[in-house]
């Protein structure tokens, strides 16, 4: 019976985190007064502190590896001349006009689940033209070199740490060069991202959909900490959903598929009472 140790966790962690804001699904968001009201992570996906890397990622793919090459990308089987998937261009494969990710194809959706997703090309620029971004060579006294985002409304911050980018087996290509993949694919090969890491430079380009660069997560939660601790009630685990109240999953096509619970894989949506709360079934 793993109902009653689930309920004293959100007991406890209800107690350790009655002071505590500003957390989608575990992880830490910061206000930056923007037009749109989103939000954005304290740091990159699969880092444990705003100064770390996190994880590199090509271009649509959700989890990282060793070589990062037309070879080893996820939407190519003939080395970068013809693609499966998000293509405009006859030229280039089948043409299915998808323009912006999939929730399938998000590393900060499938990594992060709840309402976390990769910012658009359009909600980057809203970040650079509503902050100040300044360049700083050691953050809080890390040693880590990167741009410090300062909204021009509230003042609040956050930190880009200078992550190189990633290709074949390589590692850091550059300590002063880096960009962060936006969701928004741009043309043939390529997809945008910001180039928000760079000494001398601010702002959106076309990068090689099959390099590894970083992702910075972003949400349009109003949630507090307090509201995230029932929202642990909903968890995954051995291709079943569980959830402390009464609840329905369905699949990313609107489909109840509740009676698979247990057989479960892949990215589904489970309604409980009022809240919806994405999430990921291995």
């Amino acid at each position: 019976m793993k109902k009653p140790l689930l309920f004293a966790a959100i007991i406890l962690c209800g107690a350790l985190c009655a002071n505590a804001q500003n957390y989608e699904n575990g992880h830490e968001w910061v206000d930056l007064g923007l037009p749109s009201g989103l939000k954005w992570a304290t740091m990159n996906v699969g880092a444990d502190a705003p100064e770390a890397y996190g994880d590199y990622f090509a271009w649509g793919e959700t989890k990282p590896k060793e070589i990062y090459s037309w070879g080893t990308y996820a939407f190519t089987t003939d080395g970068g001349k013809t693609f499966t998937k998000y293509v405009t261009n006859a030229k280039y494969g089948t043409v299915d006009n998808l323009t912006t990710l999939e929730a399938e194809d998000d590393a900060a959706s499938v990594n992060w689940g709840g309402a976390w997703r990769m910012p658009t090309v359009d909600e980057w620029q809203e970040l650079i033209t509503n902050c100040t971004v300044a360049w700083t060579n050691d953050y809080n006294g890390t040693g880590v070199a990167g741009r410090v985002a300062t909204s021009k409304t509230n003042g609040n911050s956050i930190f880009f740490p200078v992550a190189g980018c990633r290709f074949d087996n390589s590692g850091n290509l550059s300590s002063e060069d880096g960009g962060c993949w936006s969701s928004s694919f741009c043309m043939n090969t390529y997809a945008y991202d910001m180039a928000i890491f760079t000494i001398n430079i601010v702002s959106k380009r076309t990068t090689n959909r099959s390099l590894g660069q970083t992702v910075r997560a972003v949400c349009a939660t109003t949630t507090t900490a307090l509201e995230n601790v029932a929202s642990a009630a909903i968890y995954a685990e051995n291709g079943r959903v569980v959830c402390g109240q009464d609840f329905r999953i369905f699949d990313l096509l609107g489909r109840d598929v509740t009676k698979q619970n247990g057989h479960l894989n892949g990215i589904y949506v489970v309604k409980c009472g009022e809240r919806a709360q994405k999430i990921v079934v291995r």
